[in-house]
């Protein structure tokens, strides 16, 4: 039997129960990340010839294709959310960015540090890894359309949104101190100098430079273009462009084009946003959340293939604990705590703290770090990360569609 046909069958097949799901899942409120995760694991049950994790991921491999992902889940991110929310209504998500995550790290490198006895640069590269919630499996409790500044929700769909839209690249100058107390042993001053000069103020800085003139100018011209009727953009593929140029430019520049690619997303309907109007012109949302899917599907299968392959078994007692604990406990609390004298209600305040979910943008941080850092115990890092994943996947997995809908419901009751 040809390899190469069995392949295409498994992804035809799969694409098209992908496809369905929506209509399967309706009935029993789960998210479709489910049923792939069980699918991964009984196809490398079977042995089906695809290139599993043995048990590892791939390094390089894994560095590109979760890369991809993310930087097209966060121009989705971006497009959605746009320039439609005022300075106090990004006051929500900013705390979640300027409290809950920075006191979740610390609480994670002096858990790893002091419990679980890793070194400095290993404790320090954990919490990072696993400071950012995700924008790709995070997709279904986030926005689930572009947004107006006449009609937009500015409660928990928009507040995960917005967190994970920039948190992502907010996490990446942590990676990179940790990457350079793996190289040096220590952090003197010198490497403190780099770090905040370089890794710090220039990457953050150029990174949101470039997203916001690539959104600026692209929606400049594209307006200008519009204006004539006669002359047409199409649409399908500016999304995906964009995602490409801005991440692109950013990295060659060294600077975060994770941020470059989000900024990118909000900036892209300046032009339309200033004269509250929409254009030919704009990006469309369809084809890139498409493409989104798509890829997801895929890494939840080969996610759910690692697991049968084996990449839990470096999970130790106190461990296992400690990636529950930062499910169930930590980021809840520490979410709950950053939204003191907020005008959110309780339960809104505990949707969006529990829904910290953790994914496709740790993985790619962790295989970064292990290719041009210096750790050891790589094994045991793939563990914890990927026990995280899965806590979040299947615990998430069974409540948002539940929690999204019970909060719908009791907004059509007080209209």
């Amino acid at each position: 039997m040809d390899t190469y046909f069995v392949i295409l069958l498994i992804v035809g097949i799969t694409s098209l129960f992908a496809s369905f799901s929506p209509i399967i899942l309706k009935r029993f409120k789960i998210s479709f990340t489910i049923p792939l995760l069980f699918l991964g694991a009984i196809l490398y049950y079977l042995k089906a010839p695809l290139p599993w994790p043995d048990p590892i991921w791939n390094e390089s491999l894994t560095i590109h294709f979760s890369e991809l992902v993310v930087i097209i889940s966060l121009m989705v991110a971006g497009l959605k959310i746009g320039l439609n929310y005022s300075w106090k209504e990004w006051r929500n998500p900013l705390r979640l960015l300027g409290i809950t995550m920075p006191l979740f790290m610390v609480a994670v490198f002096l858990f790893t540090y002091y419990i679980l006895k890793f070194d400095g640069p290993i404790s320090l590269l954990l919490a990072a890894v696993l400071a950012p919630t995700d924008p790709a499996l995070a997709s279904e409790i986030q926005l689930n359309k572009k947004q107006s500044a006449s009609s937009k929700n500015v409660g928990i769909q928009y507040n995960l949104t917005a967190e994970a839209g920039l948190n992502d690249g907010l996490a990446f100058p942590f990676i990179f101190l940790a990457i350079v107390w793996s190289k040096n042993g220590s952090l003197g001053a010198e490497q403190w100098q780099e770090w905040l000069s370089f890794y710090l103020i220039y990457k953050l800085v150029i990174g949101i430079l470039m997203g916001i003139i690539i959104g600026f100018l692209y929606s400049y011209f594209t307006k200008k273009l519009s204006n004539d009727n006669n002359r047409k953009i199409h649409q399908a593929f500016v999304a995906i462009s964009l995602t490409l140029i801005s991440y692109g430019l950013a990295e060659i520049l060294n600077s975060y084009g994770f941020l470059s690619v989000f900024f990118a997303g909000l900036f892209a309907h300046y032009h339309q946003h200033q004269k509250n109007e929409k254009t030919e012109s704009e990006p469309s949302l369809s084809f890139i959340e498409n493409i989104e899917k798509f890829l997801i599907i895929f890494w939840i299968i080969f996610f759910g293939g690692s697991v049968m392959a084996g990449i839990l078994d470096f999970i130790t007692t106190t461990s296992l604990l400690f990636c529950f604990g930062l499910v169930l406990i930590l980021r809840p609390l520490l979410g709950y705590i950053s939204f003191y004298k907020t005008d959110l209600t309780p339960k809104k305040k505990l949707a969006i703290s529990f829904f910290g979910i953790r994914g496709i943008g740790s993985v790619f941080y962790l295989s970064y770090a292990i290719k041009h850092g210096n750790f050891q115990d790589a094994n045991q890092l793939y563990s914890i990360v990927a026990l995280v994943i899965l806590i979040s996947i299947i615990l998430h997995g069974f409540t948002a569609k539940r929690m999204i809908n019970a909060f719908d419901d009791i907004e059509k009751k007080n209209s």
